[in-house]
């Protein structure tokens, strides 16, 4: 009976991290499109936002299927299970976010006219893809140090938040017609900033699966 119930933990385990990398290219992809203002690409990320919602109604199919059939469970199995629900909460509204970036992409070019994207947007983007990857790695090995490194760079991705409202904001006020497009980045850097802040959350439970203890990553 054990071993089936790992085999299964394994698959849905398994399925969990299929969904990270659905994420990650959704997120991937969105940045591309705002780079090269690319409708194609988002909308092929609008459009495959389905799937990893899709991906998160089995994971949370599949875990209660687990707990109804599989008692008793041990205490590490239920905080595992637990924490993998969250986990799989976590990636659907990081997926949820990419989608956001890509139809953002739309409305900017629709905007009466069309600004640069500041750099430091393109870093927000960089940082946020690469606190996606740190999580999930940190979730795959259950390391504790991986996970916690985390808040550090989601206190830069704050900082260059300012920067980017900042800088947008300048440019708002040349003209009247940069204001739509700008309005546009700014929800971008906003929507980074809440993807990031899904990073800390699934370190956090990173955290717990490994230590049973709560920890705050995102002050």
């Amino acid at each position: 009976m054990r071993e089936r119930y790992l085999r299964q933990l394994k698959v849905v385990h398994d399925d969990l991290l299929r969904m990270g990398s659905r994420v990650e290219h959704a997120l991937a992809n969105a940045m591309r499109a705002l780079d090269k203002w690319d409708t194609s690409m988002a909308q092929m990320v609008i459009l495959g936002d389905k799937e990893i919602d899709q991906a998160r109604d089995s994971i949370e199919e599949a875990i209660l299927e687990l707990l109804a059939t599989q008692q008793p469970v041990l205490a590490t199995d239920l905080r595992t299970l637990n924490a993998t629900i969250a986990i799989a909460g976590e990636l659907e509204r990081a997926g949820d976010y990419a989608k956001a970036i890509a139809k953002r992409v739309g409305r900017c070019l629709k905007a009466p006219g069309l600004i640069e994207t500041p750099p430091a947007l393109h870093r927000m983007g960089g940082l946020a893809q690469g606190m996606l990857n740190t999580c999930l790695d940190a979730f795959i090995r259950l390391d504790v140090g991986l996970a916690r490194s985390l808040a550090a760079e989601d206190e830069r991705v704050d900082e260059l938040e300012d920067q980017v409202v900042a800088d947008l904001m300048n440019i708002a006020r040349q003209g009247a017609d940069k204001l739509d497009c700008a309005i546009c980045l700014i929800d971008i850097a906003h929507t980074l900033e809440r993807l990031a802040d899904r990073t800390t959350n699934i370190a956090e439970r990173v955290v717990f699966i490994a230590t049973n203890e709560t920890e705050q990553l995102n002050a």
